[in-house]
């Protein structure tokens, strides 16, 4: 198949059960994704999720964040575990997405759209958007997840209920031929759509030699890649896998501008 991403493989790192949506997009382009999981995402804390869930329920929150779609399907499990319908969420004062990935996830999943998704798909943005106010927020996040945005909600005023809705582990081993092609070179591009991809990947492939133009999905993953010392090529404008497709587009147009 002929495309822009035509004769490169791209290294696609997203959990098992999350990668078919990128691997079918790069396929679509011409080029061949090698799926080799950096992270798998395990349950969260499953009680604390459900006593969330009622206390939304009763109005006890003035807001929800959602900063994943990892994190919309926690939340959406626990309200059916519940017996809860999925209005409760809509009925909340603000519903704040980080970005239009986890916007549509919402709306998906739950039938809701959010109030506020900032311009910037950061955490930071995202407290940024709220005004200063009070009252409790729902943030059903990582286990790895950043302090910042519950820093700065306190700092405004208002009380957080961050809540591990799931937790980000590493496989225990990558792929060996996925490890062989990359320190011969056979991958071109890597994609990371996360910073915990970012991380799993610098664990997994340790000391070990590789290979291959970095693409990232947005500023908080090139700030990772960064801090670990891994050179980043392209950084996706748009801060969703839409933009992490056009992200890989434009490095491979620069790849076969240069050779």
């Amino acid at each position: 198949m002929t495309g822009p991403l035509s004769g490169l493989r791209v290294l696609v790192g997203r959990a098992p059960g999350q990668a078919g949506v990128l691997v079918r997009r790069i396929a679509e382009l011409g080029g061949e994704a090698v799926h080799a999981p950096l992270i798998d995402i395990a349950p969260g804390d499953l009680d604390e999720l459900r006593r969330a869930a009622r206390d939304l329920a009763d109005g006890a929150y003035v807001a929800v964040c959602l900063t994943s779609p990892n994190g919309v399907d926690a939340l959406a499990d626990a309200l059916e575990a519940e017996g809860l319908d999925a209005a409760v969420v809509g009925s909340v004062a603000t519903v704040a997405c980080v970005g239009p990935g986890t916007a549509a996830a919402l709306e998906q999943r739950l039938g809701v759209w959010p109030d506020v998704i900032p311009d910037k798909a950061t955490t930071h943005a995202l407290a940024d958007s709220f005004p200063d106010g009070s009252g409790r927020v729902l943030l059903p996040r990582a286990d790895l997840a950043n302090p910042v945005l519950s820093d700065v909600l306190r700092r405004r005023g208002y009380e957080p209920d961050e809540i591990v809705a799931y937790r980000t582990v590493t496989p225990s081993r990558l792929d060996e031929d996925v490890a062989a092609s990359l320190a011969e070179g056979e991958i071109d591009l890597l994609a990371f759509a996360s910073s915990s991809t970012v991380r799993g990947f610098h664990t997994l492939i340790g000391a070990r030699p590789w290979s291959g133009t970095v693409v990232s999905i947005g500023p908080v993953t090139t700030q990772t890649c960064r801090d670990l010392g891994i050179e980043v090529a392209v950084e996706a404008k748009l801060h969703d896998l839409d933009g992490l497709v056009e992200a890989l587009v434009a490095a491979a147009t620069s790849r076969h501008a240069d050779g």
